[in-house]
């Protein structure tokens, strides 16, 4: 089956254009380390025409998703290098494409010795009051493909394939648990969806070797644009800290769908 987020009474939403507030020659790009066995990382991203370095991240580990940066439209050559060694082999180094008021996420993902790029466009259209909007990004290495539900057995995603995003699905805000399985992998989350929300759910590898799940917010009611820090992931340990508040930006709208 193909990944798909379940809905059981609301439709689904295809990603739209980011109505996020651009100028007619910009767009929107973020960056996210989702390679378990990869050490922190330096990323830089350039333009394709004259090199100019556009932005630069020191230190981003596993599970981290970077702010939104606007950018002019163009061609950007993103590099990840080992941190600290700026004159080092880039563990990968790839191509992105900003288009005029879209916004992108691209993410390294997979094991090190068969690291992959690719890049999800972002729907940051925000759902209005007492609603939230999400999607899951499947990016666990030790599942092919990953179930959520909810501990009562509500199914939110299933099949969702290794490397790919969902279909954003629009719900009520407000506080979730869910569990994750694939693989014979399991793993647990508590979420907390904020009213008029965009958000991501990360499914990635744990410390020990189960599934877990990492919600960052990508649109909120206060930000007329794309806003925040980095966002603390995986980092080889994410089931065994506590969710940041970004966490209260995630699972809400499922109590809300099915009740």
């Amino acid at each position: 089956m193909a990944a798909a987020v379940v809905a059981a009474t609301v439709g689904l939403t295809a990603p739209q254009t980011a109505s996020a507030a651009t100028g007619t020659d910009e767009g929107w790009l973020r960056v996210g380390h989702l390679s378990p066995d990869t050490k922190g990382v330096d990323v830089e991203l350039t333009s394709l025409s004259g090199g100019k370095t556009v932005f630069e991240l020191d230190d981003v580990t596993y599970g981290q998703v970077s702010p939104y940066q606007e950018l002019p439209v163009g061609t950007y050559v993103l590099s990840m290098r080992a941190a600290d060694a700026p004159d080092s082999t880039p563990v990968i180094s790839t191509d992105v494409q900003v288009q005029e008021g879209n916004a992108n996420t691209v993410v390294a993902y997979g094991k090190n010795a068969d690291l992959k790029t690719t890049a999800f466009t972002d729907d940051l259209q925000q759902p209005g009051d007492g609603k939230a909007k999400l999607r899951l990004v499947q990016a666990a290495t030790t599942a092919k493909e990953v179930d959520v539900s909810t501990t009562d057995g509500t199914a939110i995603a299933e099949d969702a394939a290794f490397g790919t995003a969902t279909q954003y699905a629009t719900v009520g805000a407000g506080k979730w648990d869910l569990d994750v399985s694939g693989s014979g992998q399991r793993g647990t989350a508590e979420v907390d969806l904020a009213g008029n929300t965009v958000s991501t759910l990360f499914v990635l590898d744990d410390s020990k070797g189960d599934l877990t799940v990492v919600p960052v917010t990508d649109a909120a009611a206060t930000a007329a644009t794309p806003s925040g820090g980095v966002q603390t992931g995986g980092g080889g340990a994410a089931a065994d800290r506590p969710f940041t508040e970004f966490t209260h930006a995630v699972v809400a709208a499922f109590r809300s769908l099915f009740h």
